[in-house]
């Protein structure tokens, strides 16, 4: 997803068009995305809606609406989480209805489920990664400057901290951290404070600097390079490292 465009990456790194702002049933300028199922997505948009967008159908549903700044978004166990920035808060989507999972959080950017199924989420403003348990908000990993996105994949958390343009590793089961990439083009250059775009009615909302992370089936991580408007892709060796 990049705003007013969606793409398909193809193997050889060229870029398929599968939707753009002004296509049928376009949900918006687009701000967070995960799949769920064959060529469907749930996707957050900087005019605050939650939607299920079928760009090969052309078919877009809003799920809910009226919030603000919406970030990242995940598949739950019965559900889609997804984090308000504007507000502080992250919200849960459940059978049409939104129920409220965490607020008074400084910045939530990123949203994923962790391998037991609870919420985790990249706080960039308080330079932590939480776990919502319940009525509860416990710091999971702690000491980030700007984390964005996170993606769990084989009991591994994975951290893009734009603040120190690092993508992190974090074993959920024994709480090993490490840096497995460095210097990244995410973030803003040093010395440069971001001033976030306030958007165009009704075309779009606020639009804040965001790097996230996904995990492909193989392993193989690809980090959203905001800096530099990339995608880069960091595949596993024959060891497991990258």
């Amino acid at each position: 997803a990049d705003g007013t465009y969606f793409y398909a990456a193809q193997p050889d790194g060229s870029l398929q068009t599968v939707g753009m702002l002004f296509s049928p049933a376009y949900p918006g300028f687009l701000r967070g995305v995960t799949s769920s199922g064959p060529g469907e997505f749930v996707v957050t948009t900087s005019g605050g809606q939650v939607s299920r967008y079928r760009p090969g159908a052309s078919e877009c549903e809003v799920l809910a609406d009226g919030f603000d700044q919406l970030y990242g978004v995940a598949i739950t166990p019965g559900g889609v989480a997804f984090a308000e920035l504007g507000t502080g808060r992250v919200l849960s989507l459940r059978g049409g209805s939104v129920e409220l999972l965490a607020t008074d959080l400084r910045e939530p950017v990123g949203v994923t489920t962790g391998s037991d199924g609870a919420c985790l989420v990249a706080e960039a403003g308080a330079g932590r990664v939480v776990k919502v348990n319940g009525s509860r908000v416990d710091t999971l990993v702690a000491d980030l400057q700007r984390p964005q996105g996170i993606s769990v994949h084989d009991g591994v958390l994975y951290i893009v901290d734009a603040g120190a343009k690092q993508l992190i590793a974090f074993d959920l089961d024994t709480g090993v951290r490490q840096t497995i990439a460095s210097g990244l083009p995410v973030g803003p250059p040093p010395g440069v404070e971001p001033k976030p775009l306030k958007g165009m009615p009704p075309f779009s909302g606020p639009q804040g600097p965001f790097a996230g992370v996904t995990a492909a089936a193989d392993g193989t991580l690809y980090v959203s390079a905001d800096g530099e408007g990339s995608v880069l892709a960091l595949r596993p060796r024959g060891d497991g490292r990258r």
